[in-house]
């Protein structure tokens, strides 16, 4: 969707929510309805040497594929703009010296599942979403009851590999979550490759490779922390270049524990990608699910549920803290839909 510099002009823009290698986003608002709204560019470092260009690329590729999936797409915020190449020198008050592209999309509501590393240095407790709402959730939303928040991130990868194209790098600190409406969205899809057959230089690159960064981010190797610290860190699952390695390191999460039926599930999941065994989102989707139920059950009986479960409430109430408030989340209101769910 090309918009004009006046209609460009609408949206003003804020604080920056984040930088990556390739992108700076901003929080902005539209003057005129008061609506929030995220803007992306390149990163000023990029266009000031004039090396955005690969990021201008897969930025139309992206609006091409959002085109040829009707506009929208699952769990994504909403694309509401795309500029010209253009000097936006007068719109972000600096000058960068090159033409670039500005997009504006809708902006997701509620926290991320992980915030960033800057804030976890400044001792911020960045982990606390993934933990209470995605690896360790104890309590069913009002909404969306138990329904784990991965196969929502598997709606939007199948979305993408149904058009021939692998979504990669749907790492927590991309995913947002609202606990009021129980509601996923993915913030950043701009990895996304197509397959390809090894070669004597490269390895070849296929759903595994994707399934396997799902499965060792989102699905849970331990049992919810019995220490209040470990609630509120996350630490990145290590993964080797090598994809076998990678596999089995992934895999000595899950045999490291006592071997119960869910882990056990995950350790069969991972042999199947190790041997390239799918062929498809879908059997990876139902396996998931088996794997989920059968935690669910053994976790309903566990001894140390009641102690658990003091400690996610602790954790609902850490929400409550200013740093969150960063984002368009309100605790109070938005926390309800547990609460609701526990009366």
């Amino acid at each position: 969707m090309l918009i004009s510099d006046e209609e460009l002009a609408r949206y003003q823009p804020g604080e920056t929510l984040g930088e990556g290698a390739d992108l700076q986003v901003f929080a902005g608002r539209n003057r005129d309805t008061g609506a929030d709204v995220v803007l992306k560019r390149p990163h000023p470092t990029l266009v000031s040497r004039n090396q955005h260009h690969d990021v201008e690329a897969t930025t139309h590729d992206l609006v091409r594929i959002r085109s040829e999936l009707g506009g929208e797409i699952a769990h994504v915020p909403s694309l509401l703009g795309v500029s010209g190449p253009k000097n936006h020198d007068s719109l972000f008050g600096d000058s960068l010296g090159n033409e670039y592209t500005v997009t504006v999309e809708s902006r997701a509501r509620g926290v991320p599942l992980v915030g960033s590393v800057v804030d976890g240095l400044r001792k911020h407790p960045i982990g606390l979403p993934m933990n209470l709402f995605c690896l360790s959730s104890l309590q069913p939303h009002a909404i969306r009851g138990e329904t784990p928040l991965l196969l929502d991130i598997l709606e939007t990868v199948g979305v993408f590999y149904e058009v021939g194209y692998l979504l990669m790098d749907m790492r927590p600190q991309n995913v947002f979550y609202a606990p009021e409406t129980g509601e996923v969205s993915i913030i950043d899809v701009g990895d996304f490759r197509a397959p390809r057959e090894a070669t004597q230089r490269h390895p070849p690159l296929d759903i595994h490779e994707m399934l396997l960064d799902l499965l060792r981010w989102h699905l849970p190797a331990n049992d919810p922390p019995l220490e209040m610290d470990s609630w509120t860190q996350y630490t990145e699952p290590l993964r080797s270049p090598q994809f076998e390695r990678a596999v089995d390191d992934t895999r000595r999460l899950f045999s490291s524990e006592e071997l119960t039926d869910d882990r056990a599930v995950a350790m069969r999941i991972l042999d199947r990608i190790k041997v390239r065994g799918y062929s498809g989102i879908s059997e990876f989707k139902n396996d998931v699910k088996g794997f989920f139920e059968l935690r669910r059950r053994r976790i309903a009986s566990s001894p140390a549920l009641l102690a658990q479960m003091e400690l996610w409430k602790q954790g609902m109430a850490m929400m409550r803290d200013g740093y969150w408030s960063k984002f368009l989340f309100s605790a109070d209101p938005d926390l309800a839909s547990y609460e609701t769910a526990d009366s």
